[in-house]
């Protein structure tokens, strides 16, 4: 079939072969390895996003080897290999916030939201600012329409989205500051997750601010060397940090099981209540200020269930599962439950 674009280069600049292929080898390892520990720990639900994204940029730069060699007049496959490299980070940020959701599990009752909000509300918001970046980019590709317009988009969306990122990073700090408030900041299912949360979001932060400049400086777009340095390199530490840093082994995987308030003892809990507001408040306001505004917050004195999470480590001894000298995987946790109900100290 003729290439009705040959001899047109789609490429600002001709991509380095070395630089893409080291990368293709790299994101491969760390999805590989992410495959395995999810299968290892049995956390397909709150780590998979890693496995997907890793092998998003897989594919992503191995398109982008294939214009390295020269084919640079593919459309089709220049415009796939920027579209995957360009949404996998995003996947990264959704990973992180399922990864904060499920430390709120773990410490319900001193969450400053409802654990299973965390995914859905952040997630909507990425929707929506990607959306504008969607509409915004429309914008600019079309020379009719007007690219003072387009800009004025993609901006708005940008700082839309740091401001989301900066959200998420201020409550996963007030949560921490709860918990050592609570003298249960040392747990390792706190500490070492909120720690190597913390690095992950302010890579994402840089790699998107970067993307800002990009769009708005013509060297920075037009030079290849930041994409590796800002975007690729940054987004292979954050896969290979939480290669090291995996979260499964310090979280089990019933999310009725909590950390009890004396930070060394996980305790068989009830089932978290639900939330029995109106639809629109739920999706509105998941922060519950409306609970704050009208009766000062959650009240803890109504809410048996929470009660019951804050003040019974002994009223659920006999569900009392020992914490191990090594971390277990969360599907191992399950086989250890019930088994001892002399607590240990975490280490």
């Amino acid at each position: 079939m003729t290439n009705k674009y040959a001899g047109i280069s789609f490429w600002i600049y001709v991509p380095n072969k070395g630089a893409a292929i080291f990368f293709l080898l790299a994101f491969l390892l760390s999805a590989q390895i992410h495959l395995w520990q999810c299968y290892r720990y049995q956390s397909f639900k709150v780590t998979g996003l890693f496995v997907v994204s890793g092998f998003l940029y897989v594919v992503g730069f191995a398109l982008r080897i294939n214009g390295a060699f020269g084919n640079y007049d593919q459309l089709g496959l220049y415009i796939v290999s920027v579209a995957l490299i360009y949404v996998s980070p995003p996947l990264l940020s959704l990973a992180n916030y399922d990864i904060l959701g499920r430390i709120f599990y773990y410490v319900p009752y001193l969450s400053p939201m409802e654990p299973s909000k965390v995914l859905s509300t952040f997630a909507l918001l990425s929707m929506v600012i990607e959306g504008i970046n969607g509409v915004a980019a429309s914008i600019m590709a079309n020379p009719k329409s007007s690219p003072i317009v387009g800009s004025a988009l993609m901006w708005s969306a940008l700082i839309l989205q740091i401001a989301v990122i900066l959200a998420f990073l201020v409550m996963a700090v007030y949560f921490h500051r709860r918990c050592a408030q609570a003298g249960i900041t040392g747990a390792r299912g706190i500490q070492k997750n909120l720690t190597t949360l913390y690095i992950s979001v302010g890579l994402i932060l840089i790699r998107t601010i970067y993307r800002g400049v990009e769009h708005s400086v013509t060297t920075v777009i037009r030079t290849e060397w930041p994409f590796y340095v800002f975007e690729a390199s940054l987004m292979f530490i954050n896969m290979l940090m939480w290669n090291i840093r995996h979260p499964a082994p310090y979280l089990p995987a019933d999310i009725t099981i909590y950390l009890s308030r004396d930070g060394a003892t996980e305790v068989k809990g009830p089932s978290l209540p639900k939330d029995t507001r109106p639809l629109i408040l739920k999706i509105f306001d998941p922060w519950r200020v409306t609970d704050i505004c009208i009766g000062g917050g959650r009240d803890k004195s109504n809410n048996k269930s929470y009660q019951e999470i804050e003040h019974s480590g002994n009223e659920f001894s006999s569900h009392t599962v020992a914490l191990h000298s090594e971390p277990l995987g969360v599907g191992e946790y399950q086989q250890h439950e019930l088994l001892e109900s002399r607590p240990r100290e975490l280490v």
